[in-house]
């Protein structure tokens, strides 16, 4: 039996040409997210909301509900699905950001966590949408 063994490169070895490159292939989905959802008839009310140094992708409205979405883009999901990659650190970030939206704007609409994955790029890529991925009363 082969034993593979897989290195991660922090962000800090990674060249400035690679880290542009992959946080516009982000902007990128994230652009994409935003059209799939006006398309299915939700009102964005903001992207990239920030609380310091955490931010949510987008906050949108549909059908009377606030929806928290999170977006993830992958090229391809030979390791794990873009799903996985909203783990528990990061739900309790979007979590927080969430409630921070809430108060500033005064927004009684229920409240939902969704996660928008796309894997792949231009007109091939793949767009999964989760609704109640995640709930505060898991945190």
């Amino acid at each position: 039996m082969a034993i593979v063994k897989f290195r991660f490169a922090p962000a800090k070895e990674r060249s400035v040409e690679s880290r542009q490159e992959s946080k516009e292939f982000g902007v990128t989905g994230e652009q994409m997210a935003a059209r799939y959802l006006e398309d299915q008839g939700y009102v964005i009310l903001d992207r990239n909301y920030r609380k310091g140094h955490k931010e949510v992708d987008i906050i949108a409205l549909d059908h009377g509900e606030l929806a928290v979405i999170e977006v993830k883009t992958r090229t391809n999901e030979d390791l794990f699905t873009a799903e996985q990659a909203v783990d528990h650190r990061k739900r309790q970030n979007i979590i927080r950001v969430a409630n921070n939206y809430v108060r500033r704007h005064r927004r009684t609409e229920p409240l939902r966590f969704d996660i928008i994955a796309i894997v792949g790029s231009g007109a091939t890529a793949e767009i999964r949408h989760t609704k109640n991925a995640f709930n505060v009363f898991n945190y």
